[in-house]
């Protein structure tokens, strides 16, 4: 599938819209060229389950974008083209997905790594559920990478890594493990400035930096915010948001912790999922923030998930899918900086996280 050309007198901000496409294009025919070297079922059919979402996610990505194009004006025809191009890549996988048995294709969706992205207010509890969901699926033996996209970031000390764990204190498994940083590159026409390096593919990017936490999670962070012009957030927030939604292992398993509050979801950085988890706490500030994002991110099928409530009713118009309890073991736990789950994996709230995944799994099932 070719991307758009090059050439011409362009502005930063156009070269830019343009290297955008082209590397989307890129990341499809590199699922594809997998996916048609793949042999024997039901690998091959996961493989082309995952064409088929990666080249959906960026026509839905294409189709939020369009506001921008029309502002560049003259990209009209390129972004139609490359809606072709992922069209039909999403046809063509389709195609191979079609052709196998309903057994086939069912053991292989059942190995399709989830993409989940988990909002809510700062304090409603997002990071517990998305460091001890993450644990969880980690120990029913799949592949998990966790994103923090908070700028206060506290997933790494809920997933078990620790205080001080950062951009640039990765412990991954290639020679660079040495933070997102060194995969990003400056450009004039990317948000901040920065966006991933040239020739770094999302998995690339992952190998290098990851940091490894326990159970073998891996854990991505924009970084920490040191000094006030969050220089490290801003330079690494654009190549985060590529790497999650160009990540094409199609078994592995995404979760996103995002930004407390609105911003985020409002500037979609929650499109690498196919479910979002609105989280809600007792008080009506959360119920109130819950109520704002959830027009946010019904682009993907979204759940609310109750979290610290005692005897408290629902919010009106806010039915969770589960409710998790208050519980003042797992209170304990965030006070000392550590992980729930080794701290109280018996607690009242980790043992509703284990009900949590289970809805998600198998992925068969409707939320």
């Amino acid at each position: 599938m070719a991307g758009p050309g090059a050439g011409g007198d362009r502005s930063p901000r156009e070269t830019n819209f343009l290297d955008h496409l082209n590397s989307q294009a890129a990341v499809v025919d590199a699922v594809r060229a997998r996916a048609e070297e793949t042999a024997g079922q039901p690998d091959r059919c996961l493989a082309w389950m995952g064409v088929e979402r990666q080249a959906e996610r960026y026509l839905r990505e294409s189709r939020a974008s369009g506001g921008a194009a029309r502002r560049l004006q003259r990209f009209e025809a390129e972004l139609d083209a490359h809606r072709e191009g992922m069209e039909s890549a999403v046809t063509d996988a389709r195609k191979e997905i079609d052709a196998v048995d309903a057994a086939t294709r069912d053991a292989a969706r059942r190995r399709l790594g989830l993409r989940i992205a988990v909002v809510g207010k700062g304090g409603s509890g997002k990071t517990m559920i998305s460091a001890t969901l993450g644990r969880i699926l980690a120990r029913q033996g799949r592949k998990i990478l966790a994103a923090d996209l908070d700028t206060c970031p506290g997933l790494a000390i809920s997933l078990g890594l620790g205080m001080g764990m950062g951009m640039g204190e990765g412990e991954g498994e290639g020679e660079e493990a040495t933070g997102v940083p060194m995969s990003v590159e400056e450009h004039a026409g990317a948000a901040y400035g920065w966006r991933l390096a040239s020739g770094v593919t999302p998995e690339q990017a992952v190998d290098r930096h990851a940091a490894i936490a326990p159970d073998g999670v891996r854990f991505l962070s924009l970084g920490k915010i040191d000094e006030p012009e969050k220089q490290a957030a801003k330079q690494t927030v654009v190549a985060m948001r590529q790497i999650l939604n160009g990540f094409g292992e199609p078994d592995w398993d995404v979760l996103g912790d995002m930004e407390a509050g609105p911003t985020t979801p409002f500037e979609h950085y929650h499109s690498f999922a196919d479910r979002v988890i609105v989280v809600v706490g007792p008080a009506w500030r959360s119920g109130l923030t819950a109520r704002r994002l959830l027009p946010m991110v019904n682009d993907v099928p979204t759940v609310v998930v109750a979290n610290r409530f005692r005897d408290e009713p629902d919010h009106e118009g806010l039915e969770p899918v589960l409710r998790i309890p208050y519980d003042s073991e797992v209170a304990a736990a965030e006070r000392l900086g550590v992980a729930p789950i080794d701290y109280c994996p018996d607690a009242a709230a980790v043992k509703a996280v284990e009900q949590l995944a289970g809805l998600f799994l198998p992925q068969e099932v409707s939320l």
